[in-house]
């Protein structure tokens, strides 16, 4: 996974100064913003993504093969149902919508944008099928092989920007098709390859769809669905707070330094990404004294990711003018202030990874809630008021406040088994 998914750090690096090359700092910040609200479509998701793969898990730890070839066919194919309805009704609706006002943007036509969007939506919606892939492999242990079709479609992604910056010039359209379309050529192909190779056991069937299991599916699926839904209020609206108040070509700003301290949260998802499952599976066996051990370990690791990310800080004037060279100037405190949202990220990602192994949510939930409930209207405020800074010192205040201290507190009740209330919830 360390191979892999360094070769696609440094492929999604490269990407930043093509793309800005293709469609200049002002559309791809266009891009960006509109990708970030197709994101919110995720939200029909309704946790069935991680609700399979916890009982996934317990299907295959328990030898029932059968269950857990019903249970990968149930999940297909609730969400192949909602994924149609979600498509229909959004392609519609974004034809009233008029995205040059609501995004901000003056010089670029409006078909355009709308045909941008329309594009953004319908990949989106064919990859929210294809992903399921993805938490089979995490949950069979296989998180390695997952990376392997990311690398491919980062790569095949700047082999693309080639092509068009050679045949085309500052398209956003083009843009959309060649982002949405790799990735849904690579998905495709890993799909097929996989349910006739390693996934041949759980293959999809018509005949194995039982509706009877989307409560099984979705009992715990539904905690997961607020917290993707809370994820994705906290997470997503950067972008168009931005665009609205500060403009395009903010976003941009915003996006290389967050793409440039990215590759620390990149890092340390290789590390934690197999512990969800191996964590469920170590609940089923009762192995205590083994999550203590890793527990402590993934705690130093952190440690070590912060202290090269305070590096990344410093020299980052430097990578910025090798990487992007004039095209963008991000200002060092947009760098600060990134990283250390993301410091606060990772530590919280370790804890909520962990508690979702063991299937513990609702205080993720609470504390969640409070979080991204306060983050929208004061982050609005204060990006109108301070700008940029104004709006990461808010996402750092509120990492700090709502959901970087109750893991620690939880877990260590969990292991000691003296986990009460909503403590064991």
């Amino acid at each position: 996974m360390f191979a892999l998914r360094g070769v696609s750090i440094i492929c999604s690096l490269l990407t930043v100064p093509l793309t800005i090359n293709y469609v200049s700092s002002y559309a791809y910040g266009i891009w960006l913003t509109i990708s970030s609200l197709v994101a919110w479509l995720s939200f029909f998701d309704i946790g069935i993504g991680n609700g399979l793969r916890n009982k996934f898990i317990e299907a295959v730890e328990s030898g029932d093969s059968l269950r857990a070839r019903r249970l990968v066919s149930t999940a297909y194919a609730i969400i192949s149902i909602m994924v149609v309805s979600i498509w229909v009704i959004s392609m519609s609706a974004s034809c009233f919508i008029d995205w040059n006002n609501l995004l901000n943007v003056k010089g670029v036509p409006e078909r355009q944008l709308l045909y941008t969007v329309l594009i953004a939506i319908t990949n989106f919606c064919v990859l929210f099928i294809l992903g399921l892939n993805r938490t089979l492999l995490n949950a069979l242990q296989k998180p390695a092989l997952a990376s392997a079709f990311d690398t491919v479609t980062q790569v095949l992604l700047c082999l693309v920007l080639l092509v068009i910056t050679h045949f085309s010039h500052g398209n956003i359209v083009y843009l959309a098709l060649a982002m949405g379309g790799t990735s849904i050529f690579v998905l495709t192909t890993s799909n097929i390859w996989t349910f006739r190779t390693i996934l041949k056991e759980y293959r999809l069937s018509v005949k194995y769809v039982r509706f009877s299991y989307a409560k099984d599916i979705m009992s715990l699926g539904i905690m997961f669905f607020f917290l993707s839904v809370l994820s994705i209020a906290f997470y997503q609206t950067n972008n168009l707070i931005i665009s609205h108040y500060l403009g395009p070509e903010e976003v941009t700003v915003y996006n290389i330094a967050y793409r440039y301290i990215n590759v620390l949260p990149m890092i340390f998802t290789i590390i934690i990404t197999p512990f969800w499952s191996a964590f469920a599976e170590a609940q089923v066996h009762n192995d205590y004294v083994w999550m203590k051990s890793v527990r402590r370990r993934l705690m130093q690791t952190i440690m070590l990711l912060g202290l090269a990310g305070l590096v990344m800080v410093l020299v980052s004037p430097v990578i910025y003018k090798v990487w992007i060279k004039d095209m963008v100037t991000v200002p060092v405190m947009v760098t600060l202030l990134v990283y250390l949202f993301q410091m606060f990220n990772m530590w919280g990602t370790l804890w909520t990874q962990l508690l979702s192994g063991l299937g513990k949510l609702r205080l993720q939930v609470i504390c969640s809630t409070v979080c991204c409930v306060t983050y929208v209207p004061f982050g609005c405020w204060f990006c109108h008021k301070y700008g940029l800074y104004g709006l990461l010192a808010v996402s750092v205040g509120l990492q700090i406040l709502c959901t970087a201290w109750f893991g620690v507190i939880q877990t260590n009740k969990l292991m000691n088994k003296t986990a009460t209330g909503i403590w064991n919830k």
